[in-house]
């Protein structure tokens, strides 16, 4: 197993999560130092890739003990509207929340994400997928995923 080492291209050298308008913002991508494990002759380089915003997740729970976990306890969507060339996911945080929700990041072609708590004044979250003619998500859409959490 390799070491990853993840940094965001975006400003994060605060502690908290990036905002926009009171809201919660996934950065729009996430640059990967992997160093890879050389077997016996081989030199190993270490490489750089950036990946671009690619969906979240919602997660219950402790953040530390579920991000480790095989199977955390991810959130589906309250509801799911298709519109035109776009699924749109909604998330709703009505009442006292008992249990820690967190937000997952996720980046195209990578394993690696950034998480950060769900601050307890957020009450929805909005995701825009673009998606084909036939209402399958796009992998490698022209404008990546819209994120409003609110």
């Amino acid at each position: 197993m390799r070491p990853i080492f993840v940094t965001a291209t975006l400003l994060l050298a605060t502690t908290a999560p990036a905002q926009a308008a009171g809201g919660l913002q996934c950065p729009a991508s996430l640059t990967v130092q992997a160093q890879p494990d050389a077997p016996g002759g081989w030199s190993p380089y270490p490489g750089r890739d950036s990946h671009g915003f690619a969906g979240i997740s919602l997660v219950e729970g402790d953040r530390a003990s579920e991000m480790t976990s095989a199977s955390p306890a991810t959130l589906a969507p309250d509801r799911e509207v298709r519109r035109g060339r776009s699924i749109v996911q909604v998330w709703e945080f009505t009442g006292a929340r008992r249990r820690n929700i967190f937000l997952v990041c996720r980046y195209r072609d990578t394993q690696a994400t950034l998480a950060a708590d769900l601050p307890s004044h957020i009450r929805r979250c909005t995701l825009t997928l673009a998606t084909d003619i036939r209402g399958t998500v796009l992998d490698d859409p022209k404008t990546p995923p819209q994120l409003d959490c609110r």
